[in-house]
């Protein structure tokens, strides 16, 4: 994709924030090598898919963005780098005298095995992203004659950063859907150190894109390639704060577009955004986009060429595939219902026990969404997934401040606790559990570390009977059979006999 306007986002030699492509001896088109040679996987360095004629662009396995303005001032997202005289390929020294001297064809593959020029599969519908940049002069887009060349898709740039929008973006989506395209739109991420900057971008992006609650609109889609400095923890943290901002205002889970060196470099190959769905940008002349960084074990979109010529589009344009059924763009472009009413709809009998909705869903604390019912409440997040909470643990829970609580979310529905007749409920920040005896009560911190240690509701404890206090020096909790002690000076917990 492309920052507010950039043409060359993928350079063979230097991107932005330094992320250096191959280096090594300069390798034209047509030169070929010894049989046996092999060049690295993709990553970092990233292998390298060139070309035999120069009048097309070389692009790399493993896209890395170069940043330029246009007469605006902006970076355009994507768009094709113009050919390249020269792509500079690292080899073994052995073959460096040999590679000068040859004179053919040389194909390359980040994949061993895997013939070049392949492309993916027809059978998976494709589509085009596209910026202000497919808009030279300001002219417009022909959308009937790009749907009518089979594309089933578009996803347009809206907004970059905190203040920019893409003046073409309504306009755009409008026609586009008139003609019958799902549609999409993303934003170009521009991290800074504070994560209120992440919160800020977030908002922007969907006060231009509403909350893209309707059929054939695609979930909204956070283009990461771009560190604005941060270092991977810190920008991990920026990027989990857009996102649940996001899910948490539509109900939808957000799309991640980048590309493999960015994610492996600048997010260390975190593994923690795995349940989000992965739009992945690597140009390789293969009919797959080959191994995924991140953790994440399928793709739902790939963007595998710069170079597209789409009728009604200006110029060279980005075009992709989403995995990989028109059944799957049907369902991932249906926004009416948000996670929890999906959810709802196919409960069973736990509908039963939480009964009918209560007014309208709403963004929960912490992220994510919550719903009220008759009997009880329902609670999702990315992280979490969906959660129902009924009877006596929901109404603790709110009790205690629900979501905004040192609670924060739930992470189970109401469980069967070990002793007979009691239920517990388990949230990131502690558990809530109820017997018609004892009542709904808390156990949190490093007493509910060693409560659980001791076995939990089946250890000689039995049930909390209080929520945890506190008392000179530390913090207590009550149980059936004795109390938990915490002391604030050493962090010990002692277990003391009960009251009285």
């Amino acid at each position: 994709m492309r920052s507010t306007h950039r043409p060359g986002r993928y350079p063979t030699t230097r991107g932005t924030d330094g992320d250096a492509g191959p280096v090594g001896i300069p390798i034209r088109p047509g030169t070929p090598l010894p049989p046996g040679t092999v060049f690295p996987r993709p990553g970092r360095p990233a292998a390298m898919a060139t070309q035999a004629s120069q009048s097309r662009p070389i692009r790399p396995s493993s896209a890395v963005p170069v940043r330029r303005t246009d007469a605006a001032g902006h970076t355009p997202r994507r768009r094709s780098s113009p050919a390249r005289p020269a792509l500079a390929i690292p080899l073994p020294r052995r073959l460096l005298s040999v590679a000068a001297l040859t004179a053919a064809t040389l194909t390359m593959s980040g994949t061993a095995g895997v013939a070049q020029g392949a492309t993916p599969s027809p059978l998976w519908p494709r589509g085009v992203d596209v910026a202000s940049w497919q808009h030279p002069g300001g002219g417009p887009i022909d959308w009937n004659a790009a749907r009518g060349s089979g594309l089933s898709f578009a996803i347009i740039k809206a907004t970059e950063g905190a203040n920019y929008t893409n003046p073409f973006f309504a306009a755009d989506r409008a026609a586009a859907t008139k003609t019958g395209l799902v549609v999409g739109a993303y934003h170009y991420a521009r991290p800074a150190q504070s994560l209120s900057t992440a919160v800020e971008q977030a908002r922007h992006f969907i006060a231009v894109t509403g909350l893209t609650r309707t059929t054939g609109h695609l979930a909204p889609v956070l283009d990461l390639e771009d560190t604005g400095g941060l270092d991977p923890r810190a920008l991990a943290a920026w990027t989990r704060a857009f996102l649940e901002e996001v899910e948490s205002e539509t109900g939808r889970i957000p799309i991640i577009y980048t590309y493999r060196s960015f994610w492996t470099g600048k997010m260390a190959d975190t593994h923690d955004f795995v349940k989000y769905p992965f739009w992945f940008a690597i140009y390789n002349g293969q009919a797959a986009p080959g191994w995924l960084p991140g953790g994440w074990s399928k793709w739902a979109l790939w963007q595998y060429t710069s170079g597209g010529a789409v009728p009604g589009i200006a110029g060279n344009v980005d075009t992709n595939v989403l995995c990989c059924t028109s059944s799957a763009l049907t369902a991932q472009a249906d926004g009416t219902h948000s996670e929890i009413e999906k959810w709802y709809a196919a409960a069973g009998p736990t509908q039963a026990n939480l009964g009918a909705p209560v007014g309208v869903e709403n963004p929960a604390g912490g992220g994510g969404r919550w719903q009220q019912y008759g009997n009880g409440l329902v609670f999702w997040s990315v992280a979490t997934g969906v959660h129902a909470l009924y009877g006596p643990i929901s109404t603790k829970y709110l009790g205690i401040g629900g979501s905004n609580s040192f609670l924060r979310r739930p992470v189970s529905d109401i469980e069967i606790a070990s002793t007979p007749g009691a239920q517990q409920a388990r949230f990131q920040g502690g558990w809530i559990y109820w017997h018609p005896v004892t009542g709904a009560h808390e156990v949190h911190g490093r007493i509910l570390q060693t409560y659980l240690t001791l076995g939990g509701s089946a250890s000689s404890l039995g049930l909390p009977t209080t929520d945890e206090y506190s008392v000179p020096g530390g913090r207590e909790s009550t149980f059936q059979h004795g109390r938990l002690h915490w002391d604030a000076a050493t962090d010990k917990i002692t277990t003391l006999p009960p009251l009285g």
